[in-house]
């Protein structure tokens, strides 16, 4: 049996599993789909479409599917997850966070409080993206990622004439590879990749690839070390994978 809060606004082509807890004054927009066991708290917003005013720079596309939430996830008080977005199962979703169009959370992905994750981007499973850190349009995640508080992203070099419509639109997120770890306030710039493995340091700015099990820092942020061969192959191990050959 499902329990429903006060004030509930449920559309009538929503679909709800089973053993659904929903709080009070939440939001489902038409064709929402909950799956069994989730638990909504007080004043989400569930499928919101998105909307502009006529003065933005991308374009919406004009037609999106239904937000989709996988069985047994949570989703914290007054979290807005709008239209075309798909969820997986036992996904944590914190208070105040917000899941733009188009974006795609696997399996007991964790996105904290305050987290704001863009259009078209991808969390691959098991990866944590902690409290007000900011996860641009068009960016990739894989899977067992760590991203610290207050990380920012970017998606696009050449705003200076995109704003104004002066040059093509298009963005490229950054590209963050299993197993890395972004430290708290870190930047990174778009279409960078992060190789796997490899650990950003707190606030460092990072404008270039970073290679496999590599650590960098600084501003701009450079190699200082690798990855602990030892921590590596312990990682590695844990997943089942095989582990690298360690340095002479």
């Amino acid at each position: 049996m499902n329990q429903l809060g006060q004030n509930v606004f449920l559309s009538d082509d929503a679909v709800l599993g089973q053993g659904i807890t929903i709080g009070n004054n939440v939001t489902v927009y038409p064709g929402v789909s909950i799956g069994d066991d989730c638990r909504i708290f007080d004043g989400a917003v569930l499928g919101r479409p998105p909307q502009t005013a006529g003065n933005t720079t991308r374009p919406l596309h004009r037609t999106l599917s239904p937000l989709a939430i996988g069985p047994g996830s949570v989703i914290g008080a007054n979290a807005v997850l709008y239209a075309g977005t798909r969820i997986g199962s036992r996904v944590l979703i914190g208070d105040l966070a917000t899941l733009r169009e188009e974006c795609e959370l696997d399996d007991q992905a964790v996105i904290g409080r305050a987290v704001l994750v863009m259009y078209e981007t991808s969390v691959g499973a098991r990866s944590r993206v902690i409290d007000g850190a900011i996860l641009t349009g068009n960016m990739l995640v894989e899977a067992d990622v760590f991203i610290g508080p207050g990380v920012h992203t970017i998606n696009d070099n050449d705003v200076y004439l995109k704003r104004f419509g002066l040059a093509p639109f298009g963005v490229q997120g950054p590209v963050i590879r299993r197993f890395a770890l972004i430290g708290t306030g870190a930047t990174l710039a778009a279409g960078v990749e992060i190789g796997m493995g490899s650990i950003v340091a707190p606030s460092a700015m990072v404008t270039r690839d970073v290679p496999a099990w590599t650590v960098v820092a600084g501003v701009p942020a450079r190699p200082i070390r690798q990855v602990d061969a030892a921590d590596r192959n312990r990682v590695l191990a844990h997943f089942g994978l095989d582990p690298l050959p360690l340095a002479a």
